[in-house]
């Protein structure tokens, strides 16, 4: 049963750099993998319409709890002082989290890794920016503007970060095959531009991973994941709609060279010709794969400096930082209910 007056005491009794209990969803386990680097302890409800976990795509944290969908909200475990809700999508997740939060009197924080779709009417689009909680955080300042908000107190940005430990560059040899790596990639042409690869790759050696009947499978675990990256010079990334594909980090943090669309925050990452190649003409995005699989020099040096820019920007250590300050941040908001 829940219990909104221990929250109330929990709130007034936490010690300043307590551990945090916090109550979420399953969303995006390699970013929640990152989250849970923060030491704190994770929930996450789980209800038809909210996607579960796949270990396929990383294991599950020590810290990071699944809870039984079977029971409803009963299965939020009574003896857990809970802190903050954290809402991850606003998909189907918000309406739920915005309920918990009121019923068990927490605050609400709202993170959003998405972007707003182009086949949304006004009326739609406006419904959903009116989702607020008592905290909102994007991905990038590109995010923030997509979504016709401005960046203020209760709106903030937490930019990526990628695990550089498991996710770095080695010594050998790497095959002359372009990587790419999309789930669901055919239904998803709208954002993720599949017919823009159809149309560059052709002629040339690839190879894709993910979930994508007919086209190809997902890699077996992480390991295999980052195995592909490392045996790979060069990654294509064709998305239209998205604020940063997680894989492309990746893939640049695994040292590849990276030739990507150039469109949402992608230019916030990427410095063409430095650390990889951007463009929106089919034309100039194969004559950069070409270049690259024919000059393994340049190939090795823009994915060195692709590396360097996920150390220097992008880093466990920056995420988790600055996931602290807001978490301890948004526990300390008084619940208004």
């Amino acid at each position: 049963m829940i219990n909104p007056v221990s929250s109330i005491i929990r709130a007034s009794t936490r010690e300043p750099n307590e551990k945090l209990n916090i109550l979420t969803f399953p969303t995006h386990e390699r970013y929640e993998s990152m989250l849970a680097k923060t030491g704190h302890s994770f929930y996450s409800y789980r209800a038809e319409g909210i996607k579960d976990w796949n270990e396929t795509y990383a294991k599950l944290p020590d810290n990071y709890h699944l809870l039984n969908p079977e029971l409803g909200n009963e299965q939020i475990p009574s003896h857990v002082d809970f802190d903050l809700v954290l809402s991850q999508n606003k998909f189907g997740q918000f309406q739920k989290a915005l309920e918990l939060s009121k019923l068990m009197h927490l605050p609400l924080v709202s993170l959003e890794h998405t972007l707003p779709v182009p086949q949304w009417d006004g009326d739609i689009l406006d419904q959903v920016r009116n989702m607020r909680g008592d905290l909102n955080l994007f991905i990038s300042g590109h995010s923030i503007g997509e979504w016709g908000w401005e960046e203020q107190d209760d709106t903030q940005v937490i930019n990526h970060g990628i695990d550089t430990d498991l996710f770095c560059s080695h010594d050998g040899e790497r095959g002359d095959e372009i990587l790419s790596v999309v789930n669901d990639w055919i239904n998803r042409d709208w954002c993720c531009g599949f017919s823009i690869w159809q149309n560059v790759i052709q002629g040339l050696p690839y190879k894709v991973l993910g979930d994508t009947p007919g086209l190809s499978e997902p890699a077996a675990s992480t390991a295999d994941l980052v195995s592909a990256y490392q045996n790979s010079s060069i990654f294509l990334n064709t998305s239209t709609v998205s604020p940063v594909p997680t894989v492309l980090m990746e893939a640049m943090a695994c040292g590849c060279a990276v030739v990507s669309t150039e469109n949402c925050m992608i230019p916030e990452v990427i410095k063409h010709g430095v650390n990889g190649f951007m463009t929106n003409d089919p034309n100039v995005m194969k004559q950069h794969l070409v270049d690259l699989l024919n000059d393994k020099g340049m190939a090795k040096e823009i994915g060195d400096n692709a590396r360097q820019t996920i150390l220097d920007r992008y880093s466990t250590k920056q995420f988790v930082d600055r996931w602290q300050e807001v978490l301890y941040s948004a526990a300390n908001i008084t619940f208004k209910g």
